[in-house]
């Protein structure tokens, strides 16, 4: 979709530094190649997890209601599917809040910080004795995974160039599919034979124990998710510089300012409908 990040400005200041472009000649592409890798290395598995579990988290609600849900907490005629439905509003109008956020706090502390807020409300979704109270936990979920995505997005734009950035955003992204697989198994032949345990209903251990997992996971993301190239222990001080070289080198001619007729641009863009249309359909 079409972001201010992403406008090209006409302005002569925009036009590539000659020292710049120097700077990245001198660059051994098989030595960045070998550092790229690296970089997949130490980023995409948790990348991956993380989203993983932000899928898992809002798909859930399918297994639960297989589990008994619907007949507990009396999910007659569209209460069910509102109660999916309301997933998506708060999580559609907070993404780019949630963006800005992450631009004022580092990403090692604004990412897991959202993972640990919806799985703080997935554990305790495991309470809900209402249609009411459930509807009211599926709107704050939603509110808190909102900025995974994008923000995920925008983190891989911080370490490769644009011509790399889309495969590693369909690598996270297919994340999603294994977690399809393995919330039936995992629900439907695992946890919902806990029935009974603890005072909870089967579809109630679903909630819980993917919850606690997920806050596990956040923990752990405060320790081992890296910034910026330019503070990752895992490179070398002269790798840091190839990279931060080579994402110079790749946004020159970018705007840096912000105006409001990128806003403009991106409204009146086609793709930006397309691209909603497609998502909204796959939802």
């Amino acid at each position: 979709m079409p972001s201010a990040a992403s406008a090209v400005s006409t302005d002569s200041h925009s036009l590539p530094d000659e020292k710049a472009i120097e700077k990245y000649h001198a660059i051994d592409e098989e030595k960045y190649k070998k550092i790229r890798r690296k970089i997949d290395i130490n980023l995409l598995p948790l990348l991956s997890l993380l989203y993983f579990l932000s899928f898992l988290d809002r798909s859930n609600i399918g297994n639960a209601r297989i589990a008994g849900m619907a007949k507990d907490l009396d999910l007659v005629g569209l209460k069910y599917n509102i109660v999916v439905a309301v997933f998506f509003i708060l999580y559609a109008f907070a993404e780019v809040p949630s963006n800005l956020c992450l631009k004022i706090f580092r990403p090692s502390i604004w990412i897991p910080s959202i993972m640990l807020a919806w799985g703080l409300v997935m554990t305790l979704m495991c309470l809900c004795k209402t249609y009411e109270g459930l509807l009211i936990a599926r709107v704050f979920l939603g509110l808190a995974e909102a900025g995974l995505f994008p923000g995920i997005t925008y983190y891989l734009s911080l370490w490769y160039r644009r011509r790399d950035v889309a495969l590693r955003i369909a690598i996270f992204f297919s994340a999603a599919t294994v977690a399809g697989d393995l919330i039936s198994l995992l629900a439907l032949y695992g946890i919902v034979r806990m029935e009974g345990i603890g005072g909870l209903h089967g579809w109630q251990w679903i909630f819980c124990l993917e919850g606690i997992l997920t806050v596990v996971v956040a923990f752990a993301a405060f320790y081992f998710m890296n910034d910026y190239p330019a503070t990752a222990a895992f490179l070398s001080s002269e790798e840091r510089e190839i990279v931060i070289a080579a994402l110079e080198e790749d946004s020159q001619g970018l705007a840096t300012q912000f105006n409001q007729k990128f806003i403009w641009q991106a409204m009146k863009d086609y793709k930006t409908y397309v691209h909603m249309g497609i998502y909204s359909g796959a939802l």
